[in-house]
């Protein structure tokens, strides 16, 4: 695996990028979730095989890529701003693969455009609610913005969201380190526009899955409370087209937490297609 080449997408908003492997033959583009960031992949990446051509793009008000004003970060939001950067890179037939908020813009990019990819992999993405996940978007959207006067303290002060899973330090590390960046007053601030927690899933989920006519393959850390079992099983009921694999070790941040079994089960995956 080589490292990735970092790009810039123009327009409104210009999109950040990170590109592993261009003269791979099968494409796959990557949608990090909420409050997260394009490098959240890296690990993932150094694991997938040279044949891969891996896209992973910093969405709208995350990483490197433009904020919104008046804040415009729903599902719809989020699938033009695919739809555009898959023009932009001559992609055809690509692989979207979403993790929690990812996955539903996948979802919503593929409810518009039935012919738009080749196949999705949900990675624990809420397929329902719950009142306590409600209650803890209520509580993101009410964080103040917290900047620290220095890089190491900001790393150390750095969490998760849900604050779970059993990670590798020096992962922990950087990811950190690619989620700061120099606060315009000086110090150390998180990388994303707090607005874009004033979006919502903005879809039915379940639906979504419903009128899906690709393949779809659900990944679930068997350990999270954010993709439950029965929404899983409920999913596969409403849609002949989708499968299931289950990490059982894994909590929510299933692509830093484990990794190698998340790049088996993509490959495994992407050559039953």
């Amino acid at each position: 695996m080589t490292e990735p080449i970092s790009r810039m997408m123009p327009g409104s908003p210009r999109l950040h990028y990170l590109e592993w492997n261009p003269a791979g033959r099968s494409t796959l583009i990557l949608l990090h979730g909420a409050t997260a960031n394009a490098w959240w992949w890296e690990e993932f990446a150094r694991l997938m095989p040279a044949d891969y051509r891996l896209l992973a793009l910093d969405q709208r008000g995350h990483g490197d890529s433009g904020w919104v004003k008046p804040a415009a970060y729903g599902p719809a939001d989020y699938a033009r701003d695919l739809e555009r950067f898959i023009e932009y890179c001559g992609v055809s037939q690509a692989i979207l693969i979403g993790h929690s908020q990812g996955g539903i813009n996948a979802l919503e990019f593929v409810r518009g455009r039935p012919f738009g990819a080749r196949a999705v992999i949900a990675i624990d993405v809420a397929l329902t609610s719950t009142a306590r996940r409600d209650r803890f978007l209520v509580r993101l959207r009410n964080l103040p913005v917290v900047t620290y006067p220095d890089l190491e303290m900001a790393k150390a002060r750095f969490r998760l969201m849900p604050r779970e899973g059993d990670i590798d330090p020096a992962v922990m590390a950087r990811v950190a380190e690619r989620s700061l960046a120099p606060a315009p007053a000086g110090g150390y601030t998180f990388k994303f526009d707090r607005d874009s927690f004033l979006g919502s899933d903005g879809i039915d989920v379940l639906d979504a899955v419903r009128a899906l006519r690709l393949p779809l393959l659900l990944v679930r850390g068997g350990r999270s409370r954010i993709m439950t079992a029965e929404a899983a099983n409920r999913a596969l009921e409403l849609n002949p087209l989708a499968r299931l694999s289950v990490i059982e070790e894994a909590h929510h941040h299933v692509i830093i937490e484990r990794p190698g079994p998340l790049a088996a089960i993509v490959q495994d995956f992407v050559s039953s297609l």
